[in-house]
C-alpha cells in the first residue's frame, strides 16, 4: 500500500512545520505544503492528494474561499478537507460545514486527535 499524500495549506510555517513532523514520522504521511491560498489551490490540483488541511486565516485568498473553489471542481470535489483554524466561534464551523469540509479542528491541535481524526475521515472515504 503506498503512503497517503496530504497538502497543509497553512501560512503560519511553524504551525505548518510543526503538523508535516507529526504526518511524516508519527503518521508515516507523505507532506506538501503551501504557504497561501493561492498557491494551495495549485499545489491540491497538481498533486490530488489524499486529503487537505486547511487554515482559514491567510493573505489573499481565505481558507473558506479554497475550501469553495476546491468542492467546485470536479477534479477535486472528492479530496477530504479538514479544517484546522484558531478561530474557534460557531460561526466559522457552521461555514466550514456548509461548504463541506469533513473535520474542523481548532488550533493549537494536538498531534493524536490530529493523526486519529485524520485515520477516521480516511476510513469513512475508504481511503
Amino acid at each position: 500500500m503506498t503512503e497517503k499524500a496530504i497538502v497543509i495549506n497553512d501560512d503560519d510555517e511553524n504551525v505548518a512545520g510543526a503538523l508535516k513532523r507529526v504526518l511524516e514520522i508519527t503518521g508515516g504521511y507523505r507532506v506538501s505544503i503551501a504557504a497561501n491560498g493561492k498557491a494551495g489551490i495549485k499545489l491540491v490540483r497538481k498533486t490530488l492528494p489524499d486529503l487537505v488541511l486547511l487554515d482559514i486565516i491567510m493573505p489573499g485568498i481565505d481558507g473558506f474561499e479554497v475550501l469553495k473553489r476546491l468542492k467546485s471542481d470536479t477534479r477535486t470535489m472528492s479530496i477530504p478537507v479538514v479544517m484546522v483554524s484558531s478561530e474557534a466561534d460557531e460561526e466559522s464551523k457552521i461555514r466550514g460545514a456548509r461548504l463541506y469540509t469533513d473535520l474542523y479542528l481548532t488550533k493549537p491541535v494536538v498531534p493524536e486527535e490530529l493523526l486519529t481524526r485524520i485515520a477516521q475521515v480516511f476510513k469513512r472515504h475508504n481511503i
